[in-house]
Formats: C-alpha cells, sequence, structure tokens
C-alpha cells in the first residue's frame, strides 16, 4: 500500500475495458501493508505476485524477480510494459527488455538519486537509471521539477524522451460519507471537540525525515498550544523504533495501543481506508528531505485539510504556498513551528486553506485528466 498502488490500479481500473491489463506487484516488507483493500475494490483487474520481488535489495531475489517477470511477460505477451517506482521499475524493465516488449514505460513516482543512501551507491543507481533510460520508450514524471532533475541535474534521459503526467485522484472516493469517517477516527483515539489532530503519513524511514517532525512536536508542546494537539504518525517502517526512542528522550509521552487520553504522541501503523485519517485529522504535515510528488499532500487537500511541508522535490508544486498550505524552506524549524501554529489557534483560516486546497486539487489533479493522458500516450505506443 503506498502512492504508487494508489495511483496506479484505478488507472488501471479506468482503462480495462480498452485494454487486457495485467498488474504485476511485488511482497510486502515486514513494515508494509498489503493494498488488500484495492484489490477488493477493483476486482475486475487481473493481479500477479510476484513472491521475489521486494522493496530490499537482494540479489538472489532480484535475480529471481527479473526471471519471474520474464516468464510472465513472455506468457502474458504485452504490448506495452509500464513500470513504476525504484525497484520495479529497475527489475521490470530489464525482464522487459529481454522479453523484446515492444514498448517499454516507467514512470518515476519518487527517485533515489539523493537522501537515501551515500554518495556512492547515490552515484551507481545514477548511472545504472541513465542505462536504463536508453531501454525505455517513454519516461514519466509527476512534477515539472522532477523534470528538470532528471533531464538537467542528473541527465537521465534527453528531454524527447520525458513526459510529464501528473498524479491524479478521485474527488468522489475520498469524499464519501466524510463525517461518519472523522468520527470514527476521533472517537477510536478518544479526542475532543475542539483537539487539532496534526498527522504525518507515510513509511518510517530516514527519508521521511521524522527526526525533523520530533523537533517540530518538542517545539510546538512548549508554547501555548500544547494542551490543544495531537499527533499522529500514520505508517510504519524499519525506523519506527528509532522515532519512538527519539521522542522519549524528548520527554514526550506516546503511545502506539494504549494510553491513548494521555499520550501527546500517537503512532497508528497503516489504517485503512486512509480516508478515516484525512477526515479524522485537522493538518497534515510533511518533514521529507527527498519527495517526487507526495500523494499524502494532495490527499489532504483533496479532504479540505490544508498542510505544512518542506519544499523538497516536487512538493511546491502540490500546493499553493500560503493560500492551502505553508512551503517551509531549508527545513526551518521555527518557520515550520511558527506557521503549525497559526494553523492550529485559527480555526477559520484551517477552514479556507482547506477550501482553497480543494479546489486546486480538483482543477490540477483530476483523475480523469491522467486517464486521458495515458490513453493517447498508450494508444500512441500501441500503433507503433
Amino acid at each position: 500500500m503506498g502512492g504508487q498502488s494508489i495511483d496506479t490500479v484505478p488507472l488501471a481500473n479506468y482503462l480495462k475495458d480498452e485494454y487486457e491489463i495485467l498488474i504485476a506487484y511485488g511482497e510486502k516488507e515486514n513494515d508494509e501493508e498489503e493494498f488488500a483493500e484495492l484489490k477488493e475494490k477493483y476486482n475486475g483487474i487481473a493481479f500477479q505476485k510476484i513472491l521475489s520481488l521486494k522493496r530490499s535489495v537482494n540479489p538472489l531475489n532480484d535475480l529471481r524477480s527479473v526471471f519471474a517477470l520474464y516468464k510472465l511477460i513472455k506468457k502474458f505477451d504485452p504490448v506495452i510494459v509500464h513500470t513504476h517506482g525504484s525497484k520495479p521499475g529497475v527489475n521490470g524493465r530489464i525482464a522487459a527488455w529481454l522479453a523484446n516488449a515492444p514498448c517499454i514505460i516507467h514512470t518515476f513516482h519518487g527517485h533515489l538519486f539523493h537522501s537515501y543512501y551515500n554518495k556512492f551507491i547515490s552515484s551507481l543507481i545514477i548511472k545504472l537509471e541513465k542505462i536504463l533510460s536508453r531501454i525505455s520508450s517513454k519516461i514519466i514524471v509527476l512534477s515539472e521539477e522532477q523534470r528538470e532533475e532528471i533531464i538537467e541535474r542528473y541527465k537521465i534521459a534527453k528531454r524527447d524522451k520525458i513526459k510529464l503526467i501528473t498524479i491524479g485522484v478521485d474527488e468522489m472516493f475520498y469524499n464519501t460519507n466524510t463525517q461518519l469517517l472523522r468520527s470514527a477516527f476521533r472517537n477510536k483515539y478518544f479526542l475532543p471537540r475542539d483537539c487539532v489532530a496534526i498527522g504525518i503519513i507515510g513509511r518510517i524511514v530516514p527519508v521521511k525525515n521524522h527526526k525533523f517532525f520530533i523537533e517540530v512536536v518538542s517545539k510546538l508542546l512548549q508554547s501555548s498550544v500544547k494542551d490543544n494537539v495531537k499527533f499522529f504518525i500514520v505508517g510504519d517502517g524499519y525506523s519506527k523504533n528509532e522515532v519512538q526512542k527519539a521522542f522519549t528522550n524528548f520527554g514526550i509521552e506516546w503511545s502506539d495501543n494504549k494510553n491513548f487520553l494521555t499520550a501527546k504522541v500517537i503512532f497508528t501503523s497503516w489504517i485503512t481506508p486512509v480516508t478515516e485519517v484525512l477526515h479524522g485529522l485537522d493538518i497534515v504535515v510533511l518533514t521529507s528531505l527527498n519527495e517526487g510528488t507526495p500523494l499524502s499532500i494532495i490527499e489532504a487537500q483533496v479532504c479540505a485539510k490544508p498542510v505544512v511541508a518542506t519544499n523538497v522535490g516536487g512538493v511546491k508544486d502540490t500546493l499553493i504556498d500560503n493560500e492551502s498550505g505553508f512551503l517551509i524552506k531549508d527545513h526551518n524549524l521555527s518557520e515550520f513551528v511558527n506557521k503549525l501554529k497559526l494553523l492550529v489557534e485559527n480555526n477559520e483560516l484551517r477552514k479556507k486553506m482547506g477550501c482553497t486546497g480543494q479546489t486546486f486539487v480538483k482543477k490540477n489533479f483530476s483523475k480523469q485528466a491522467e486517464v486521458n493522458a495515458f490513453r493517447d500516450l498508450y494508444a500512441s505506443c500501441a500503433s507503433l
């Protein structure tokens, strides 16, 4: 479960009447959530799990997954192979090339070029992506910032091979039974009516920079709004224990299964549907070191929630600074806390920014616009 699957599976559903589609997906890691909700909702699509395809790097597993994907591609005999994300993008494109797939498309939902690994590993990843770009018929990026990084900064591919298609969200999916969902979330965690719930959504891994979030929480709890706020960490990841220890070191009480009344920080793990979280929260934050196009920010706004986010990667393309939320440059702690405090203290500002964000997402991240763009792209590939 994550941004890639939440975007890709509905896209396939819209196109299934025009194309025979098979979605190949990997085995989840221990800290990840199976996307069962999506499979149940879109049960008219064929799915195939590749057990050896995992997020973690394991040479033997990776070779097995390339071979498994190669066999699957040869059997299915597709006109188009479309890979999404980092590991599937590497293994899937190699398998598609070995299988002589006529058209290979790759979407960068983010990238690993910085903030994930040391400089040496990052340089190897860049070199590998340059090689893979040569066997790619088309490369899809999700934002202008991402396009310029891939073309100019890292020189992964030439401009004529790159196409910008923004993520689309289905407004009706996110805004059905909103009051029921909000009540379910807030009752579960015993939140008073006047409590402002602030959440960060995503995998608990270093690139998401929860260490900065801890500093934000600590600073805000030293201010006048300390009695009116609760913080939620939605997701899971291998850094979870480290983050919990850091909260303890800061003297901040946290909980992951009890003490909801007294704890200021609550670890919820993964929650489905995510709409329950989005409507239960009042503000969504993002503290990442690197992002492509963060779906959590777009989802928050379509649910009329204001956001406060670090200005990295394609984040600036996903909100209107000072209108639907606040962009924070250079991980400036004081500015982040001040903007968050401003939203906590002003209910009308939260409502106004939420409405602005909802209108912005409807206009700029339409699912139908995304579907139409891929419909045109696939048709041009299929006709070659």
